[in-house]
């Protein structure tokens, strides 16, 4: 299938964005505190649809809620009743603005996880009623280092629909997947096709963000030497000033980490699935008591070659995204990218 390429400039760019939230349930990175979380939004001018990366959570909440309801379940005198929640509010047709590249790439790398051994029919469900269109970034921020690892940044697929900022003052937007071609055909007013120029300026203007980057890896040689280094006195070194408080993984894009739980009133209860972290001390404690990792650079350890070895070899591509949304947020200034090349070499 040809997927179509169009072009227009940022007035005509914000009126496209403004009749999509105007049409269809749209989500898009909104300010609070400082920070921007992806919600629903009303309005573009509620909303940011290029904020920076190191200041914008990660998408993933979309689709693997920091916590929701499993079930319910309530004790009667012949055993107990379970019953499902309420409607999921996250699996309704909608569209997402402002996803970066590197974030959109994540979903892809979890869809592996999400349908390998146990389907998870939620995420399955939120992934396929969501349009996502993604800005190209133009230029990188202090902690990327997403063109250094295992996927096409330029031709990427993991989104419906491309935006990027051509250098010649024009705006275009690719269909990336059918479903993104559907879309853009349905949206497309005001949108003129991209004349046969148009692949030669998205091309300069990938060269020009490819170019500035502070950080590059060759993930390769990174990989390969991962590999062996499972017993490597560095883990404890470059773990020495972690603080076990798990951000890095609520911010990354990829971690999927999770625990179950139940609240309990009575007779009646919620089980719930909320976010975990393998730092976290009692993330591997056992019910006898015994915890295969009670120091941290074991489970830095774990976290490292989790990303770049154990996911690799289960499903081929790195549980690194690059997006450096860890780093950025980390108390103590822990880099993924400083932790692995310093372990492998």
């Amino acid at each position: 299938m040809n997927l179509t390429t169009y072009s227009t400039d940022p007035a005509g760019l914000q009126a496209f964005y403004e009749a999509i939230i105007s049409a269809h349930d749209t989500y898009a990175p909104v300010e609070k505190f400082g920070k921007f979380d992806f919600t629903r939004v009303d309005s573009l001018s509620t909303c940011n649809t290029d904020s920076p990366i190191p200041k914008t959570m990660s998408v993933k909440p979309l689709f693997f809620p920091k916590s929701a309801k499993v079930m319910k379940y309530k004790a009667t005198s012949e055993g107990t009743e379970l019953t499902d929640t309420e409607e999921d509010p996250l699996a309704g047709k909608r569209v997402v603005l402002g996803v970066r590249h590197c974030d959109a790439r994540s979903l892809q790398v979890l869809d592996a996880v999400y349908k390998w051994d146990y389907v998870d029919t939620d995420y399955g469900k939120r992934r396929e009623n969501t349009i996502l269109i993604s800005t190209r970034c133009n230029e990188a921020s202090t902690h990327c280092f997403c063109t250094s690892l295992d996927y096409d940044v330029e031709q990427l697929d993991a989104f419906d629909v491309a935006v990027i900022n051509g250098l010649d003052e024009k705006v275009y937007l690719q269909a990336r997947t059918e479903k993104g071609e559907t879309f853009l055909k349905e949206n497309a007013t005001g949108l003129a096709v991209a004349n046969g120029s148009a692949q030669e300026e998205m091309k300069k203007q990938f060269e020009k963000f490819a170019s500035s980057f502070r950080l590059k890896m060759d993930y390769t040689e990174i990989n390969e030497k991962m590999q062996g280094q499972f017993d490597s006195p560095e883990f404890e070194d470059v773990s020495s000033n972690c603080v076990s408080c798990n951000t890095c993984a609520f911010v990354c894009p990829t971690c999927h980490c999770f625990k179950i739980s139940d609240e309990k009133l009575r007779d009646e209860g919620v089980r719930y699935k909320s976010y975990d972290s393998c730092n976290n001390v009692y993330f591997t404690l056992m019910a006898g008591g015994h915890n295969p990792r009670p120091v941290k650079y074991r489970r830095w350890r774990q976290r490292a070659m989790h990303k770049f070895v154990y996911y690799k070899e289960r499903f081929g591509v790195n549980l690194c995204i690059g997006c450096g949304k860890c780093t950025t947020s980390c108390p103590v200034n822990i880099s993924i990218f400083e932790v692995v090349n310093k372990v492998a070499k």
